[in-house]
């Protein structure tokens, strides 16, 4: 007899899932998850045979169900097995929420024997070391080393088990006093030179749980500066968004440097529904669409996809209760906080309360945000240089925006006379001798590297523009949050690199606008 579920409207309101009476087999959910996880993948046609590919885990409900489901389906009892090779990354936000040291360790544990159980290529980094992706690089390259190691420890280890094999059935087939004798030498000395399985685990084990906490211990002046970050933004909806914009480009610039061409996250429908109604309400409607598509295509090298963009949370709930999956709870910026804690919080609370008395409030958000285009990637120079998002800044004089500029440049006159210098930038000659606020002095002059398309890197002369050519590179929501902060200086390098980048380019094409041909 096959099991019945049952879910019943008591149980919906304590975790507040869709009010519905109904029952299920076990069988018919289960071949339902896996046909819809895998319709989603297969009628796109994204992902190729062998592709690489960067699944982020968080360690929360929705990416446990993605990480089952990618190991079901690339199992040998799978009917068509997945072709991609995924590897995994988890990012440790325990800093944005103020735990201890000894706390993160706890969850960094804990996700680090997830992610071994898996079976896959892992990889764990921090949030702060988005401000410093070359650290990100040196510590992938130490974890593919040590895989490297454990997978040539474990060839050896096959081939000494199957030698002694075949030396222990010569010795039966010998069936000789002589043979027997040689037969346990060959063990004895097999357990000389190689430790039982139980205790080779358990020194595998002390020996990764003592790196993924040493992971904390790391690059702790990055960690210094992302607090100081962080603690300069004043609302919670500010924070929010540049973590999200953090993490974002921590994914990317990680799968660049690794070799995959695509990232999968585990957003389900009911997050994506909170994303989309949470973009409009803080500005970012143009990003609306990329945030909630099934393929995110604003960078032409990179694809985001979102395979559970169809489930919803109650059904990733049952998923995970039905397979027994262990899910590690992480806070967040606004946990055990009030409803009006921030804009995403707000309407989260929105959502959730509408969808239990209309089930069908998530998905008709989400038809409604089918309908806008997001098929269309955003050019080097029109992109937002914090979010990676398309430039939504382009207006004319009479708009909200440009009266926004107006009411904000007259607010803040005569308050601050003093100009700030921005790191990377060349197109004004900086007298000041003083630091920046990130503790480095600019003012060293070296001479040119002589390239002449637009991506000189010296560092002669260096400017103190004021906050309007940085704003200039930022959308509207990450204006926001840039004019939260006390210092402009204070967003993050790769920020400043692209600011001083397209500063020297623009000033290079007015110098030679006279000489460019009008394709007209």
């Amino acid at each position: 007899m096959p099991r019945i579920m049952k879910l019943h409207r008591y149980i919906d309101h304590e975790s507040q899932m869709t009010p519905i009476d109904f029952q299920v087999t076990r069988g018919c959910f289960q071949v339902y998850v896996t046909h819809k996880f895998r319709a989603a993948i297969g009628k796109t046609k994204l992902v190729r045979d062998g592709e690489k590919v960067l699944v982020g885990i968080s360690g929360g409900p929705s990416s446990c169900a993605l990480l089952h489901l990618i190991q079901e389906g690339l199992s040998q009892r799978a009917h068509k097995k997945l072709r991609f090779k995924p590897g995994l990354l988890f990012i440790e936000e325990g800093q944005v929420v103020g735990q201890s040291l000894e706390e993160r360790k706890v969850t960094l544990t804990r996700i680090h024997s997830l992610l071994r159980q898996s079976g896959f290529p892992y990889h764990l980094c921090k949030l702060a070391d988005s401000l410093d992706l070359e650290r990100v690089k040196t510590l992938s390259a130490c974890q593919s080393n040590h895989a490297a190691v454990n997978k040539m420890n474990q060839s050896a280890m096959d081939i000494n088990t199957a030698a002694v094999n075949k030396m222990n059935q010569s010795a039966k087939d010998i069936n000789t006093s002589a043979g027997n004798k040689m037969n346990q030498s060959a063990m004895d000395m097999n357990t000389c030179i190689n430790p039982v399985e139980g205790d080779k685990g358990e020194v595998e084990k002390s020996g990764h749980g003592e790196n993924c906490c040493d992971l904390l211990e790391m690059n702790r002046e990055a960690e210094k500066l992302f607090a100081a970050q962080l603690g300069s933004i004043k609302s919670i909806s500010g924070k929010e968004d540049f973590v999200r914009a953090l993490r974002h480009r921590l994914l990317l610039e990680f799968a660049r440097q690794h070799g995959y061409s695509k990232v999968m996250l585990g957003n389900t429908g009911s997050q994506l529904a909170v994303r989309l109604l949470t973009d409009i309400s803080t500005g970012r409607g143009m990003q609306a669409a990329m945030e909630t598509a099934f393929a995110d295509r604003r960078n032409t090298d990179m694809m985001f996809l979102r395979p559970l963009r169809d489930f919803s949370s109650k059904e990733i709930a049952m998923y995970n209760n039905l397979h027994r999956l262990e899910c590690v709870f992480i806070p967040s910026l606004t946990t055990m906080g009030d409803v009006g804690a921030s804009i995403e919080h707000l309407t989260e609370a929105f959502v959730t309360g509408l969808q239990a008395e209309y089930p069908s409030t998530v998905s008709n958000i989400m038809r409604t945000g089918e309908k806008l285009d997001s098929s269309s990637a955003v050019d080097i120079e029109s992109h937002c240089a914090l979010c990676q998002g398309p430039l939504d800044t382009d207006v004319g004089m009479s708009s909200a925006l440009a009266a926004l500029r107006f009411s904000l440049e007259i607010s803040t006159m005569g308050k601050s006379n003093g100009k700030r210098c921005i790191k990377g930038d060349n197109s004004v000659n900086n007298t000041n001798d003083e630091l920046c606020s990130n503790g480095v002095n600019y003012d060293a002059k070296v001479e040119c590297c002589g390239e002449s398309d637009g991506s000189c890197r010296s560092s002669t002369q260096l400017s103190v523009p004021d906050e309007g050519l940085v704003l200039q590179t930022l959308c509207y929501g990450c204006r926001i949050v840039a004019m939260e902060m006390d210092d402009v200086n204070s967003l993050p390098e790769f920020v400043m690199k692209d600011v001083a980048w397209r500063n020297r380019r623009s000033v290079m094409k007015a110098e030679i606008q006279d000489f460019l041909l009008d394709d007209r």
